[in-house]
């Protein structure tokens, strides 16, 4: 994700691809302390490399351990900007891996943001409902 953040935003940030080193927030909503980042992060993708980068899964868990590792994935929020572009990159490529594709164009931007909220509290449902509806074989 380091690597496609900079790809990404080089041109304007001279910390594009650099983990965040300040404490974020947004709305009531506090990010992962920037100590623990990489630390949380291992933990995401040491768990996806278990279930083989989600290879193999029936659409509907496919679905849920998307969701899952979507929410938490955003809580981390390694990047002090541009980390909602990373994420739906490195998920669309995720998904592609798996034999999926993701179509972001039918989600209302409240739905979104009400489904990554949901997700700060661990309720990975309205995240869920989310990718059944704009994930494709």
């Amino acid at each position: 994700m380091k690597q496609l953040h900079r790809q990404l935003f080089s041109d304007l940030y001279e910390w594009a691809g650099e983990i965040r080193t300040v404490d974020i927030s947004k709305g009531g909503t506090r990010f992962c302390t920037c100590a623990r980042i990489e630390a949380e992060a291992l933990k995401i993708f040491t768990k996806l490399q278990e279930v083989d980068w989600l290879r193999k899964q029936d659409k509907d868990s496919f679905c849920g351990l998307l969701a899952e590792y979507y929410c938490e994935l955003n809580m981390i929020h390694p990047f002090r900007e541009g980390n909602g572009r990373v994420q739906r990159i490195f998920f669309e490529h995720l998904a592609l891996s798996a034999g999926y594709e993701l179509d972001w164009e039918n989600i209302s931007q409240e739905e979104w943001i009400q489904a990554n909220i949901d997700g700060v509290d661990v309720n990975y449902g309205p995240m869920k409902k989310i990718f059944n509806r704009i994930v494709t074989s």
